[in-house]
């Protein structure tokens, strides 16, 4: 066997492995672009959820923060 002959051999399998390992993950390997929108959708997806997940924490912080200030201010303020 010529080191070409077992170079096509190791690429073929290659290609076989990663076709094979693909088809089990899920993507259609017949249509590339497809695929493609997919990642590109469920990157997204993970980007607009950090997005909701950090805007929820500040508003959470800044209702804390303003319970806490309107509580000190009744407390300085005293009772009417």
């Amino acid at each position: 066997m010529t080191e070409d002959e077992v170079k096509a051999i190791a690429d073929q399998a290659a290609r076989a492995a990663v076709k094979e390992t693909l088809l089990t993950l899920g993507f259609a390997v017949d249509k590339p672009i497809e695929a493609q929108a997919d990642m590109q959708f469920i990157r997204k997806l993970r980007e607009s959820t950090e997005t909701v997940k950090r805007q929820t924490l500040i508003t959470a912080v800044g209702v804390i923060t303003v319970g806490i200030l309107g509580l000190i201010w009744l407390a300085i303020k005293g009772p009417a």
